[in-house]
């Protein structure tokens, strides 16, 4: 089982969630929509993982953007196999500019982003990745105009399996070129899958 988690103002009906459900259509694939709040997020998560893998001890995360700040943080704490596509390891420096009225694109829920939230955000930091790591794939756009990739390739640099990909853009052009890279990690195996490291 594979569950997707979505970036910033997105939702579980976002373009990359729904094409990994089309293009692996032989892998059950989760796509939720959590909350913008952090803290009600990361319990909704942490339940859908722990349900998830009553279900299914292979189990993967992947995450875009803000979802692969998730989905560090959830892999790390239950040691599950992971992808990070333009991950946004660091949030808060890029989510101080969104602080005040927001606008989900996907669900046209409106809301306010305060600095209690990018407290919450702080809280799910994974500040030693490579410890005790498990399998990651990152996936890398050069052309991400709202993240410096070398960020995620420098903390990833020993415990992961990174994908560069030249030009394209922070939405992740080169998706369908990665899709062989995460059959590969999914097909991995795991034996510490679905314990939980903390």
């Amino acid at each position: 089982m594979i569950i997707y988690l979505h970036g910033f103002n997105s939702s579980g009906a976002s373009a990359k969630g729904q094409f990994l459900r089309e293009q692996l259509d032989d892998i059950p694939i989760l796509t939720p929509t959590y909350h913008y709040d952090p803290s009600r997020a990361i319990v909704m998560l942490q339940h859908l993982v722990e349900e998830s893998l009553r279900l299914d001890s292979n189990l993967l995360l992947a995450g875009a953007s803000l979802g692969g700040y998730y989905t560090q943080y959830l892999g790390q704490r239950y040691s599950l196999k992971r992808v990070l596509i333009n991950p946004a390891l660091m949030p808060l420096a890029s989510l101080e500019t969104c602080l005040g009225e927001n606008i989900n694109y996907y669900t046209g829920e409106r809301y306010t982003l305060t600095t209690r939230h990018l407290d919450a955000l702080r809280a799910l930091d994974v500040p030693h990745p490579c410890i005790a790591s498990p399998p990651t794939l990152l996936l890398l756009d050069k052309g991400d105009e709202l993240l410096d990739y070398r960020l995620a390739t420098e903390r990833y640099d020993n415990c992961a399996d990174i994908r560069l990909y030249d030009d394209g853009d922070h939405a992740f052009q080169h998706l369908p070129d990665a899709l062989p890279a995460i059959r590969g990690v999914y097909a991995r195996p795991w034996p510490d899958s679905g314990t939980d490291s903390k």
